[in-house]
């Protein structure tokens, strides 16, 4: 809840979690968020492409960075990106993010508001990003916040269902009050549930958030309670 330029993780052998929550940039200039060691960070998030330049090890985190050894972060298992799903830069850096986080188990992904769309990625923007070791191999619960049942949000949930070989769990939390009715929400809802599942086991929940103004001051409580293993849930 508060304006910085940069923080940099540099030696924090203990350290297990990093939250940002309603942290701002002034003059519109984005904050740097650099991962260096952090050996034992379990749950990171909400990064977001859009307001944060980011850096694991040295490298500066570009779209179609080749992401190496030294660019990873292995030990994280809760990941949350915040991503405007119609807006081109965001989108476009999503896939190379991801390869950065091998043994990512949980993913959230935050749907912000796109405004004028600046770009239509459809499921082949999505098929010829390649392979995602996290997605194909490891994440077995995906938590979509505030969906809105725009197309691109469909083709990137149609994308990640379609790779997701050990997905087990996927919660779809809905965008408060955008829906006009039942019927609005039922409509936007079908098509997820006969999206074809590359794990054919695992089970949508669609809901509600619980705690619409919970705002900064729930994450930073549900953050520091040791008792809550994942501390970016809110429904």
């Amino acid at each position: 809840m508060s304006s910085f330029e940069e923080i940099a993780v540099v030696d924090a052998p203990r350290l297990e979690r990093l939250i940002l929550t309603g942290c701002w940039s002034s003059g519109g200039v984005c904050t740097k968020v650099k991962i260096g060691y952090a050996p034992k960070l379990h749950s990171l998030g909400y990064l977001d492409s859009g307001s944060h330049d980011l850096e694991f090890g040295n490298t500066v985190i570009k779209a179609g960075t080749k992401v190496s050894p030294s660019t990873m972060v292995p030990s994280v298992r809760v990941l949350a990106l915040e991503v405007r799903c119609g807006v081109r830069n965001d989108v476009k850096m999503i896939p190379t993010v991801l390869r950065c986080f091998p043994n990512v188990e949980t993913l959230h992904i935050m749907s912000g508001k796109t405004g004028q769309p600046s770009g239509k990625h459809n499921l082949k923007f999505w098929n010829e990003s390649g392979t995602i070791e996290c997605i194909s191999s490891r994440i077995k619960l995906l938590v979509f916040h505030d969906y809105r049942g725009d197309r691109s949000e469909l083709a990137f949930l149609k994308f990640f269902f379609e790779s997701a070989l050990v997905l087990k769990h996927v919660v779809i939390v809905l965008a408060n009050a955008w829906f006009t009715s039942m019927e609005d929400m039922h409509s936007k809802v079908n098509p997820l549930r006969s999206m074809k599942r590359a794990s054919a086991g695992s089970k949508i929940m669609v809901t509600g958030c619980s705690d619409p103004e919970d705002g900064g001051m729930g994450n930073f409580k549900r953050a520091s309670a040791s008792s809550v293993g994942d501390p970016f849930v809110n429904f």
